[in-house]
């Protein structure tokens, strides 16, 4: 999918997926990884797997490769939950995060409250715009994903102070904090991504791997991610090789696959790539890959996030595992949060489930850019909040 966000500056005007369209407005102005480098962080002596722990990891791969079955959430409100509450939802900026009001408006309905929708370009002064708007129109709640409470404070104060409820996701800003009641999939929560992906490499290797991550410090909710996944690798398989080549922000939409080509020519043993974020990574790189010579036989790629392109390159053996974002938990556990706040209950931090997808187990989403986790989500929801779900 691709899209050009109206309004907006020219370096935000790139395809971005459900995760990096939310990445994307969290980006901070010091301390950002514009640079581009890459060094050999891992152990010089690869290949061999005489120290591969390649059963622990094929177990863990195993566990991953399971879809979840249970919601995330266990205990139910316990109380009645009001109905005829206003939310509102804030795009934050790419057509995608406006999908993620799709899932939103499923709890809902069940709950009996209505959502409005405002689209955004993304920029702080148009979300703080919205912000104040559906504070003034008689908001009970508000959901913007990816909302940078730094440019954002004050108008999300103002709503805090005007009695709306206020919640983001992907994010790593605190619940409890400048008026933030919720927030989800948080670089910590996101954490075991990278051990799972990690994971899939060293066992589908049988530990001879040659591992390049590639990065975007840019990011800081892909930071964690990249920490576990390197801390994984080298805990399963110590004498598999190891380099992490960045990318800075503002090679994305324009070189990306001419770096990653340069990067592989040099350093030609490489025979896994892992994306720290598919969507932002990706464009143009399989058909450069391909027209190099790299092809499914001679490199593997795996990555974190997804979209309808994306799973059709799995399917087509492209790619050989992702993670995708559990879009329908994000949106969900938001309807969750205000129903407990709504309802008087105690509102905790919900960690979405994650599930390490292949060609093998990908389910049939058509062009979809997001699809639920776990079968019957909805039903569960609803016996949390003491509702029926057909």
């Amino acid at each position: 999918m691709s899209y050009m966000t109206e309004g907006a500056p020219p370096r935000r005007r790139l395809r971005f997926g459900l995760l990096i369209a939310l990445a994307a407005v969290l980006v901070m102005a010091a301390g950002c990884g514009g640079g581009d480098s890459s060094g050999d962080s891992g152990s010089s002596s690869g290949g061999g797997s005489s120290s591969a722990n390649t059963s622990e990891a094929s177990k863990l791969v195993a566990d991953n490769e399971k879809q979840p079955t249970s919601i995330p959430k266990t205990e139910p409100v316990g109380k009645p939950i009001p109905s005829g509450k206003k939310i509102f939802f804030i795009g934050c900026g790419p057509s995608t995060c406006l999908e993620f009001a799709d899932v939103l408006k499923e709890g809902a309905k069940l709950l009996g409250w209505t959502v409005t929708v405002i689209a955004t370009d993304g920029t702080p002064e148009k979300e703080g715009n919205a912000i104040r708007s559906a504070t003034r129109s008689g908001a009970d709640a508000i959901w913007l994903p990816a909302a940078d409470v730094n440019s954002l404070g004050a108008p999300i104060k103002e709503a805090d102070k005007a009695g709306v409820l206020f919640a983001t996701c992907c994010t790593p800003a605190q619940m409890g904090e400048g008026g933030v009641m919720f927030n989800t999939s948080t670089p910590e929560q996101n954490a075991p991504i990278g051990e799972s992906l990690a994971a899939k490499v060293v066992a589908d290797s049988k530990g001879k791997a040659n591992v390049v991550y590639v990065n975007i410090s840019a990011f800081q909710i892909l930071a964690e991610v990249g920490k576990t996944f390197e801390s994984q690798y080298k805990k399963l398989c110590p004498s598999c090789k190891y380099d992490k080549l960045e990318v800075p922000l503002t090679a994305l939409g324009k070189d990306v696959p001419d770096r990653i080509l340069s990067y592989l020519r040099s350093h030609p043993d490489v025979n896994y790539l892992v994306l720290s974020e598919n969507n932002a990574l990706g464009p143009g790189l399989l058909p450069a890959l391909q027209s190099a010579g790299y092809g499914p036989d001679k490199l593997k790629i795996l990555g974190q996030g997804g979209d309808a392109t994306i799973y059709q390159a799995m399917r087509e053996g492209k790619i050989l595992a992702i993670t995708p974002p559990n879009s329908y938990d994000y949106g969900l556990s938001v309807d969750d949060a205000f129903a407990r706040s709504f309802a008087g209950a105690k509102v905790t931090p919900t960690t979405p489930t994650s599930w390490l997808v292949t060609k093998d187990n990908i389910p049939d989403t058509g062009n979809a850019n997001q699809f639920p986790f776990e079968p019957n989500y909805l039903q569960q929801w609803a016996k949390l909040w003491g509702k029926s779900a057909s």
